[in-house]
């Protein structure tokens, strides 16, 4: 039944990622994001799934199969950098050493929305879901 919930949030979800919050947290829950399973709202969860652990964070794809792990460092209570320690996902754009920072802008309970930036690429966002 969970994995039916899950699964109708990020069809529901996935067009407008900003629909999930609807009473967002009055200060971002920042600490969310020091450790747990997240899933993505654009993608099923054996397409992507990220775990932070120890400060390592690892983005796993096609059921995991492949992933890139990064050290993360929190530079503020919201704001992180991560840099890239291993890659295994053929023609991956992103290499080894390279470093992408995030802000976290809004909570709600489980959910976390991130805003991203990695050298001269335009700032992304996007929004997980802890699961555990």
């Amino acid at each position: 039944m969970k994995k039916y919930i899950i699964l109708f949030l990020l069809f529901s979800t996935s067009l407008n990622a900003q629909t999930i919050f609807t009473e967002p947290d009055s200060e971002p829950n920042c600490k969310i994001m020091l450790n747990g399973k997240f899933l993505s709202l654009l993608y099923d969860q054996n397409d992507y799934y990220m775990i932070i652990e120890d400060g390592i964070q690892t983005e796993y794809i096609s059921n995991g199969k492949y992933y890139v792990k990064c050290k993360i460092e929190f530079i503020t209570d919201c704001e992180y950098k991560s840099t890239v320690i291993e890659v295994t996902i053929p023609d991956y754009p992103v290499k080894v050493g390279e470093i992408l920072t995030s802000k976290i802008i809004e909570t709600e309970r489980k959910a976390v929305k991130v805003k991203c930036k990695m050298g001269n690429i335009e700032e992304t966002e996007f929004t997980l879901i802890k699961i555990d």
